[in-house]
């Protein structure tokens, strides 16, 4: 049935154009996937916002890892990708989200997606790969937002990956310029980023 349904809102008569993405792309702080075609069906699956669950962990660092190996592969080569994805065990992981405001996204009863936020600042948002543009990187992005202003934070910095670089600026993110991370000894170059929110 599922198949059925994404084939009837794929099929397009040849006068017909294409439809377009309205947002420039899925992202995270740290990887996005490329812009690409939405998938309508998507509108019709259930996904949730919820808060961090510690069973969640294992399933957190492979959306971080894919993330990284695939929506980053047009901006990052293999040695960039692969000292990135290592840069976080399960350990180290459990340690970074144990502070701040982390929410995850399940999409069709998966762990697709999660975000991370201490004070003022957007750690961490990954999105799964075959969870793209559907607006989950949005939604978590909103949350933690949403939890700043609560907060009284009356701004919010970013290291935006070269892949998340247009998620961020449509999230109302200025760049403040690139510069080079390392990790693992392999350079990474990113973009120093600031929101206000007043």
């Amino acid at each position: 049935m599922l198949q059925w349904l994404r084939q009837l809102f794929h099929r397009r008569t040849p006068s017909q154009p294409a439809p377009r993405t309205p947002e420039p792309q899925e992202a995270a702080s740290a990887a996005a996937t490329p812009v690409a075609e939405a998938d309508p069906i998507a509108a019709l699956m259930p996904f949730q916002i919820r808060p961090l669950d510690s069973s969640d962990m294992a399933d957190l660092l492979g959306v971080f890892r894919e993330a990284i190996q695939i929506s980053a592969a047009a901006d990052y080569d293999q040695q960039q990708r692969d000292a990135w994805s290592r840069a976080q065990s399960y350990d180290s992981l459990i340690s970074v989200l144990s502070e701040g405001d982390t929410v995850v996204a399940e999409w069709d009863d998966k762990l697709v997606g999660f975000a991370h936020r201490i004070r003022d600042y957007i750690n961490m948002v990954f999105v799964h790969p075959d969870a793209s543009r559907v607006g989950i990187a949005t939604l978590l992005y909103q949350h933690l937002e949403d939890g700043a202003r609560i907060e009284g934070i009356t701004e919010l910095t970013t290291h935006a990956s070269l892949t998340a670089h247009d998620f961020f600026a449509y999230m109302g993110f200025v760049s403040e310029g690139q510069e080079q991370a390392e990790r693992d000894g392999v350079p990474l170059t990113r973009h120093a980023m600031r929101k206000s929110l007043v």
